[in-house]
């Protein structure tokens, strides 16, 4: 593929010098438009080493507010990072709404540092470039405009350009033998990183290669397609947002809310006795996923009423409480709403070892603000591949997915509203927008029957929990976690 790029390719001086005031200009002017129409832009700047992304980040950063962007220099990750897969610390540095987020090298280069050293790197290769695809692609279906560079330059122009900075006592720093050892394996990396770009090169994020010799005609070429691609955005003349869905996902056997046995009890006495077995069994299943470093996330969904926070109460009594987190869920705030949806969620999965309970998730785009109408019609059927693939991610990167729908019936759930009303300790808990939610019961019930279609995979399964008696639901939740866990280690 590079075989193909001029890389003497140039551009006069004196043309550069005359038109790349007004091209920044123009691009400072097309970031406030961005700004006031809301329009988040990621742009990429990758490349070989000493391929000169600092200084071409530094042009574009000189022509735009700098109260509109976020420059992020990727290097190796921090041990925060490391204790989260790939994308994570990507996903939670997406920008919000009118803002810039310009990556100085992103996750495609620690794809290559960190995937290409393991023995089946093939294989994790395959798994982070599709990963990168779904990623991108979600963030361009949100109305993103995402670009990428990769700056381009020959094995003996790098290895000029190295010894160039080691001889200038105020550049030498940044050579190490860590760059030199990659320089050595130019020729080994090459092809790899032409896979990555062909692979990753679609229609939603292409690639613009740059023929980076000459420093100056890179960052003219640079700066010249995203005023260019910023220009057809503000102008309506191109949409960033295209809905390239890509659904590949392996479903298991419909589950289905009328197959649901609600009859299921168990007495106070068995509850009694279980109860403290399986707690004491929780908790060592906490420790041996802390041990072997293995993320666990624990998803409850359910009606209103239909005991959540009481379950998560019992299922947590025993847990070291420095190793989990319970993550209520209501109503996003304004920073939330300015970024795509599943990103408020990313900024609560938990590390290497650790638990997330979530008492509802990012399952409220396809049923609360389905329903209610707080998102459009294609957003929330959207979201159903989008939160498949975000799953999937976490899951092929070593983490566990525990899902739990609560189910009662109308008649439990009425009683279980006037017991609150009437009882002071609980009063709290009844809103007059759970009463609002009831009247719309039948609307509910067959978006959570879609839902449970289409998001019960073979990688995150759900669990119908028959929860009118909320012993018996107690009991399930434990005993699927504990059996769960079991898998995983």
């Amino acid at each position: 593929m590079f075989e193909r790029y001029n890389l003497d390719l140039n551009v006069d001086e004196k043309t550069i010098d005359k038109t790349l005031p007004g091209i920044k200009v123009q691009l400072g002017a097309l970031q406030r438009a961005c700004r006031d129409n809301g329009i988040p832009v990621v742009i990429l700047i990758e490349g070989w080493n000493a391929s000169g992304i600092t200084s071409v980040s530094g042009e574009i950063v000189q022509a735009i507010d700098p109260r509109g962007y976020n420059l992020y220099s990727i290097g190796a990750p921090t041990d925060e990072e490391k204790a989260h897969h790939l994308i994570w610390r990507f996903c939670i540095k997406t920008p919000a709404k009118g803002r810039f987020a310009i990556f100085a090298r992103s996750w495609y280069s620690r794809t290559l540092a960190e995937q290409l050293s393991g023995l089946n790197w093939k294989e994790q290769l395959k798994e982070s470039t599709s990963a990168i695809r779904n990623f991108e692609r979600q963030l361009v279906d949100d109305g993103t405009l995402v670009l990428k560079f990769f700056l381009h330059i020959s094995k003996e122009e790098q290895r000029r350009r190295m010894i160039e900075r080691e001889r200038d006592t105020l550049t030498g720093w940044m050579i190490t033998k860590g760059d030199w050892d990659f320089h050595h394996q130019y020729d080994l990396y090459l092809p790899v990183i032409e896979q990555i770009i062909e692979e990753t090169d679609t229609p939603f994020s292409p690639w613009t290669v740059v023929e980076a010799t000459n420093p100056l005609y890179a960052g003219f070429k640079v700066i010249s397609r995203i005023t260019k691609a910023l220009d057809k955005i503000v102008s309506g003349k191109e949409s960033p947002s295209k809905n390239y869905r890509n659904i590949s996902h392996k479903y298991k056997k419909r589950l289905d809310l009328d197959n649901v046995d609600l009859t299921k009890t168990v007495t106070k006495q068995d509850y009694s006795g279980q109860l403290r077995e399986y707690q004491d069994r929780v908790r060592e299943a906490q420790y041996l996923l802390y041990k072997r470093k293995v993320p666990l996330i624990i998803v409850y969904e359910g009606w209103d009423a239909a005991g959540k926070g009481g379950n998560i109460l019992r299922l947590t009594a025993s847990m070291n409480p420095r190793g989990y987190e319970v993550v209520p869920v209501s109503r996003p705030n304004d920073n939330e709403l300015s970024h795509h949806y599943l990103w408020r969620f990313y900024t609560h999965f938990p590390k290497a070892g650790h638990i997330t309970l979530f008492d509802r998730s990012w399952y409220g785009r396809v049923l609360v603000e389905r329903v209610e109408g707080f998102c459009s019609e294609d957003e929330w059927k959207r979201a159903y591949n989008e939160i498949n693939e975000m799953e999937q991610n976490f899951v092929s990167e070593g983490g566990g997915i525990v899902k739990f729908w609560l189910e009662i019936d109308q008649d439990e759930q009425l009683a279980r509203f006037q017991q609150r009303e009437t009882d002071s300790r609980k009063q709290w808990k009844i809103t007059d927008e759970d009463w609002r939610n009831r009247e719309k019961w039948n609307e509910y019930r067959g978006a959570v029957n879609e839902m449970l279609a289409k998001t019960d995979t073979l990688h995150s399964s759900w669990t119908l929990v028959e929860s009118n008696d909320k012993f018996y639901a107690r009991l399930k939740t434990l005993q699927t976690t504990i059996d769960y866990v079991g898998t995983l280690l």
